[in-house]
């Protein structure tokens, strides 16, 4: 049976440059983002381009900073933009630590990327691994691939802060 904890899918911990470890795990809401920002979770594998070619390291934040929203310590900052058919897309989201509010891009360290790699690998593996029949994970591992699509702010674009992990919303009844 699959605990609560089971569901946080830990991956380790990472160093960040100010010397803080903060751990990686991939709950439904970590899912959730990467779904937002690239499409589908699936897409998260073709996000970073490894030839030189492309986007690598604004991915790589993304997929951290998924992984670090609530018990790592970090919230994130979305910023949503809808077209003229008033369809909405995600165009940017900006990981902040909820103590000091850090950017974590200014956070991470490029001679740390191996480890980084490892850890959401791991962390990102484990939570999409099969529960309940004994197939494995339903990931293998994070190739890097195709370049992430990139969207525009637009005109009707804004930037609000998600409700901290800590809110319990006032009791309205008696």
């Amino acid at each position: 049976m699959t605990t609560g904890l089971d569901l946080l899918a830990e991956g380790g911990s990472i160093t960040l440059t100010d010397g803080t470890e903060a751990p990686l795990r991939y709950s439904f809401r970590a899912l959730a983002l990467l779904e937002a920002k690239f499409g589908s979770v699936g897409a998260v594998q073709t996000a970073i381009d490894s030839t030189g070619a492309g986007a690598a390291f604004g991915p790589l934040a993304q997929i951290i900073g998924a992984g670090l929203v609530g018990p790592g310590g970090f919230e994130p900052m979305i910023r949503e933009h809808v077209d003229a058919n008033g369809k909405r897309s995600i165009s940017s989201i900006v990981y902040r630590r909820r103590t000091d509010g850090e950017n974590l891009e200014d956070l991470l360290d490029p001679g740390r990327l191996g480890e980084y790699t490892n850890a959401f690998t791991a962390a990102l593996g484990k939570a999409l691994e099969s529960r309940g029949n004994d197939a494995g994970p339903a990931v293998e591992t994070i190739t890097p691939g195709l370049d992430a699509t990139t969207l525009s702010p637009g005109p009707s674009s804004s930037t609000s802060p998600s409700v901290p992990s800590t809110f319990h919303p006032a009791s309205s009844g008696s």
